[in-house]
């Protein structure tokens, strides 16, 4: 039993001694030239250099074309797509007037309509709207797009 005891405490002596030369710890990242991003060790990249999720990312060009649209369609009854994240369920939109946050708004396109709850606007107008799940047969919107935007109702509190 105590011969057991013995090499148990030894070894978690053994373990503790290999922790503190661990290449994770504070001392020896900041000899190493890395750095810290919430906690997390993060090293410095290249210039150039793209990761694993960088690949999939779009060039800085259609932002630019984006960018380029940034006025407000003049009829309140319209709205400008500035960006659609399908995964996240989110559109940002651009309209002349601010709708009410938990308002819902049907946007039209082709003849095809979906329907989104607003769930942010900012002070120029612009909204982030939640698109409302289970709609078949809604429009493929994509950046810089001008659609029909009508006010449905606010959502149930």
């Amino acid at each position: 039993m105590q011969r057991s005891l013995l090499i148990l405490s030894a070894s978690v002596l053994l373990v503790a001694c290999e922790g503190s030369k661990s290449p994770w710890s504070s001392s020896s990242r900041a000899s190493s030239g890395v750095s810290e991003v919430n906690g997390q060790p993060v090293e410095a990249a290249a210039p150039g250099v793209k990761f694993s999720w960088d690949k999939d990312t779009p060039a800085e060009a259609p932002k630019a074309a984006v960018a380029a649209v940034v006025e407000a369609p003049k009829d309140p009854n319209k709205a400008r797509v500035l960006e659609v994240r399908e995964a996240a369920g989110l559109i940002f939109l651009l309209r002349s007037d601010k709708p009410d946050v938990k308002a819902r708004l049907q946007l039209v396109k082709d003849g095809k309509a979906i329907e989104v709850e607003v769930v942010k606007v900012s002070d120029k107008n612009e909204v982030v709207a939640n698109i409302i799940p289970n709609q078949e047969k809604t429009p493929k919107l994509a950046a810089g797009d001008e659609v029909a935007c009508g006010v449905r109702a606010s959502a149930p509190q």
